[in-house]
């Protein structure tokens, strides 16, 4: 055997020998998956990108078990232009009430749900009292409450240029959050925030972990449909323009609809979510199908032109072309699992799904080709009494490639030593790239919960928190010195923190108790901290009063701003843990994380890219039996991957975990490219031929169909670029230079390194065209 494809692609051959049976076998798997597609709903979790088994994440997943985690808090931000309006007042303070009503909602933070300064006989009355006061006593109360620690700055933030601003943290229940519909919740809070403040002209605005990961899920929802459609929709278009038979067309399409269908199936019964990611794959799977669909078709028309009956055309294509394509499925499954080498259990699970994806869109080409051959191209005579005036525009491809093929024998060594040239340029430019990511990436742009978190940074030091987590052993308690002591230093570090803001703890209420009754005792802090709200309290302390938390704001920083910032708290920590050997101090939150995987993860998924690089060009060698093929195969696919990575710098942006995913899944599809030339070419080669012949007969073949499928790759993919979510029109506009890049290296630089290898001895070993 001495098949590219292992003898694989043979299992085309199975609908000449058995056409009900593959009918049958198609239609009960398409069955199967279809009950799993109502199962594959989006999901929009922030934290889902960094869930991993590191340590950052452990530490991380021990902060949201202990105390209420920023993901389900919506931050209620009011606005008006004097928010002192008794009326204003008394409405906010109206909806925290009805807010706290909510079954779903554990608990309000505000400025109505802090309380004053214990009196002489330990009484806390709330700061804002039932009845509120008018005139001079209403601005005392007001004063009050903007110069108490937990408000002013925090959630309140009074100017006379701009508008007055109130902040209301509403921290769901995580239980039902999690298995009610968040969206129906923010509609919910959204329409009472209207009903209560809008009459009093107070606007309402929402931010937070919820309302991005609403913002999120909407964006893939509507994406979903998108792709699907306009995909599809790319890809018959041009198979119609090209193919100009509806015959034709229709086989090419069924291909794509049937691989979506089972890919997507599959996702769902196998419980996965539909996120920002694995939104990529249907698009995916349509060009993929489409791609190797057409260089069936497209030779199967060619054979029967050349006079064979259907059945001796499907027997051809299944021997020639079926090979490359079981290599190119390989080679791009192989490109997809290379990104499971990241930590993101999110990217394993795209990885994994991508890949299985890939094997998915093959069955359907080689099995749905032959059998709508049979079924739909009729009778032969009368598809060649038509097929005179419908071959014009690929016959003037043709025509366009044995020109170029004819241009470019002379000027091969000229060719090859500016490609080298261009090659390293863009590999220079490539290496340049930095590693960045900010949390709002994953976000829809210009979006309410964007907006609203920008105003949050300017008026109130941030929007996005950090945390030091104090734990200690059990026996210890909370109201021992030592405990206070290192929450004060802990609270201390926090506050140095460069562009930290907003920063909270027991020891803020020490501070503010200090005033009131000069040096307080750790009782008396923690009397007037029982006297809270539950979920006031657990912003705190944990329920077990096993850790407290030291909480600060930052603003939406870049992750290579955020990591100098931790490390230097890191480096003030030390000494807290020098002094207090018994307690540990930890360093977390969704941004700590993000930004300390970040880097290291879009440095696995680099790794991952070179290494998939160096599998596939040995596997290209491995398939062909020939050292030569692999040699042939190294600038042609390097050419597109550094070209995109160029384009990234040259344009200022950074190497993102989109980026590197992208460009790692282009690689995987410009590959095809080289396997269904190199394919073309030991067909064409044998001992007694001059290789200059071999290649002109191989551009004029396949330079049109390398050219088509270009075109419905490029345009498949580029309906990505239309997306409301930035890492997708990362996707698009990476896919789209890749993939025109790759068209370039094919037609150009890979027949022109062929030309000079063979000047110096180095030919790739010819192949029998029924070689099976």
């Amino acid at each position: 055997m001495n098949s590219l494809g292992f003898g694989i692609e043979r299992l085309g051959l199975a609908p000449l020998r058995s056409p009900w049976a593959v009918t049958l076998f198609i239609a009960l798997l398409t069955a199967v998956c279809a009950v799993g597609l109502p199962k594959l709903v989006a999901h929009g979790s922030l934290s889902e990108l960094f869930r991993s088994g590191t340590p950052d994440y452990l530490e991380y997943q021990k902060l949201s078990a202990q105390f209420p985690t920023s993901e389900f808090d919506i931050l209620l931000v009011l606005q008006a232009e004097d928010l002192s309006d008794r009326s204003r007042l008394e409405a906010a303070r109206d909806l925290q009430l009805e807010l706290q009503l909510m079954d779903v909602v554990a608990g309000v933070l505000s400025p109505f749900s802090i309380r004053q300064a214990p009196d002489d006989i330990g009484n806390t009355a709330l700061l804002f009292p039932p009845e509120l006061p008018e005139g001079d006593a209403l601005r005392e109360v007001i004063d009050g409450a903007f110069n108490h620690p937990l408000i002013g700055g925090k959630l309140l933030s009074i100017s006379e240029q701009e508008n007055d601003f109130l902040l209301m943290i509403v921290a769901l229940d995580p239980e039902q959050a999690r298995t009610l519909d968040q969206g129906n919740i923010i509609d919910e809070i959204r329409e009472l925030a209207g009903e209560i403040t809008g009459p009093v002209g107070v606007v309402h605005r929402l931010a937070g972990a919820p309302i991005m990961q609403r913002e999120i899920r909407d964006a893939v929802n509507r994406d979903r449909v998108v792709y699907n459609v306009a995909g599809f929709f790319i890809g018959f278009v041009v198979c119609l323009l090209f193919f100009r038979r509806l015959s034709l067309v229709f086989i090419a399409s069924l291909c794509p609809i049937f691989a979506v269908v089972w890919s997507l199936g599959i996702l769902g019964l196998l419980d996965q979510r539909l996120t920002i990611f694995l939104n990529v794959i249907p698009p995916l799977v349509m060009v993929i199908a489409y791609t190797d669909a057409m260089h069936m078709v497209y030779t199967i028309r060619r054979q029967i032109q050349l006079g064979q009956d259907k059945k001796s055309a499907i027997r051809h294509v299944v021997h020639t072309v079926g090979p490359a394509c079981v290599l190119t499925s390989l080679t791009t499954a192989i490109a997809m699992l290379s990104l499971s080498v990241a930590e993101s259990a999110l990217i394993k699970t795209f990885a994994y799904s991508a890949a299985l994806s890939t094997l998915f869109a093959f069955l359907s080409v080689i099995l749905i080709v032959p059998l709508g051959t049979l079924v739909l191209m009729g009778d032969e005579d009368r598809f060649l009494e038509k097929e005179q005036l419908r071959n014009r525009i690929m016959e003037r491809l043709v025509a366009i490639c044995a020109r170029l093929a004819q241009w470019l024998e002379p000027r091969a060594v000229v060719l090859t030593l500016v490609s080298i040239a261009i090659v390293s340029g863009l590999t220079l430019a490539h290496l340049k790239l930095q590693p960045g990511y900010r949390l709002s990436d994953q976000v829809p742009d210009n979006r309410e919960s964007i907006e609203t978190g920008l105003a949050i940074d300017k008026r109130l030091s941030g929007s996005f928190p950090i945390h030091i987590m104090i734990t200690w052993d059990t026996p210890r308690k909370l109201s021992d010195p030592k405990v206070m002591e290192a929450i004060g230093e802990a609270h201390a570090v926090l506050e140095r923190g460069d562009r930290i803001g907003n920063v909270w703890s027991l020891h803020t209420l020490q501070q503010w108790l200090s005033k009131h009754e000069g040096q307080p005792s750790s009782e008396s802090v923690l009397s007037y901290f029982e006297k809270l709200p539950a979920s006031l309290q657990r912003k705190f302390v944990s329920k077990d009063e096993t850790s407290a938390l030291v909480s600060g704001r930052l603003p939406d920083l870049d992750a290579r701003e955020t990591r100098p910032i931790i490390r230097q708290l890191e480096i003030e920590l030390e000494n807290s843990r020098t002094r207090f050997p018994q307690i540990q101090f930890t360093v977390t939150g969704l941004v700590p994380v993000s930004a300390v995987q970040s880097d290291r993860m879009i440095g696995q998924l680099n790794t991952g890219l070179i290494g998939a690089y160096f599998v596939v060009i040995v596997v290209i060698g491995i398939a062909f039996r020939s050292y030569a093929a692999a040699l042939f195969s190294l600038f042609p696919n390097l050419f597109p991957v550094v070209a995109a990575g160029a384009l990234l710098y040259v344009s200022g942006q950074r190497l993102e975990y989109a980026s590197v995913m992208a460009l790692t899944v282009a690689f995987g599809l410009a590959v095809d490219d080289t396997i269904h030339f190199l394919n073309r070419l030991s067909l064409e080669s044998n001992e007694r031929n001059i290789i200059g012949d071999a290649v002109k007969k191989t551009i004029s073949h396949i330079g049109p169909v390398l050219l088509l499928t270009t075109i419905v790759l490029v345009l498949g993919l580029s309906i990505t670029v239309s997306s409301a979510l930035p890492p997708m029109r990362i996707f698009g506009q990476l896919f789209m230079t890749t993939l025109s890049a790759a068209l370039l290296a094919d037609v150009l630089i890979l027949p022109a390194i062929v030309l000079v290898f063979d000047y110096l001895g180095v030919r790739m070993r010819g192949r029998n065209r029924f070689d099976s």
